[in-house]
C-alpha cells in the first residue's frame, strides 16, 4: 500500500518526512478551508474494499476556481468507470457546496484515457499551460455548463456500481 501511495502522490520521487508532513498539512488545510478536498477511492470486491486511488478538488492558484485531480493505481485505470464516478461525485459536491465558478484540470500530453474521461465529465480543452514547471493540457468547465448536463445528478443508484469514496 505504501508503494502505491508513494507512486500516486509523489511519482516515486524520494520524499523527506518533512515533505510528506507538508503535503498532508496542505490536504488538511484544503478540507478546513473548503469543506472538501481529496477523497480516497475504494473498489468493492468479493474480499472487501480495495484502495484504488484518490480524487479531489483543491484551490487553483489565486482564483475562485478549483483544480480537479485524480490518481488511480494502474489496474484501476480505463475500466469500470470508477474514476469518472469519483470525479462526478467530487465536482457535483463542490459545485453544490461552494460558490466556486469553474473546475479546471491539467492532463498530461498523450494521456488519451484522461482526455476521454474529461470530455465525458464536460471539461473542454482550452490550451496548453505550464503548471508546476511542466507543460500540460489545460481543461475547464463552468458551473452552468456542468449543471446543464444530465450527468450532474448523483443518486444512490449511481453509487451502487462498485465504487466508494471516503474523505482523505
Amino acid at each position: 500500500m505504501i508503494a502505491v501511495i508513494k507512486e500516486m502522490n509523489f511519482r516515486n520521487a524520494p520524499q523527506t518526512t518533512e515533505n510528506v508532513h507538508n503535503w498532508l498539512n496542505w490536504c488538511r488545510d484544503q478540507w478546513c478551508k473548503n469543506g472538501f478536498g481529496d477523497w480516497m477511492i475504494y473498489e468493492r470486491t468479493k474480499d472487501g474494499s480495495m484502495f484504488i486511488g484518490r480524487c479531489g478538488l483543491r484551490d487553483y492558484e489565486d482564483t475562485n476556481n478549483l483544480e480537479l485531480a485524480t490518481a488511480l493505481v494502474e489496474h484501476a485505470r480505463g475500466r469500470g468507470g470508477l474514476g469518472l464516478e469519483a470525479r462526478r461525485f467530487a465536482v457535483t459536491h463542490a459545485f453544490r457546496n461552494s460558490t466556486r465558478e469553474k473546475i479546471v484540470s491539467f492532463i498530461a500530453h498523450g494521456n488519451a484515457r484522461a482526455e476521454r474521461a474529461a470530455q465525458k465529465l464536460g471539461l473542454r480543452y482550452i490550451e496548453d499551460r505550464i503548471h508546476y514547471g511542466k507543460l500540460w493540457k489545460y481543461h475547464e468547465m463552468g458551473r452552468e455548463e456542468y449543471f446543464s448536463q444530465p450527468h450532474h445528478q448523483i443518486t444512490s443508484a449511481d453509487c451502487g456500481s462498485g465504487g466508494q469514496t471516503h474523505g482523505a
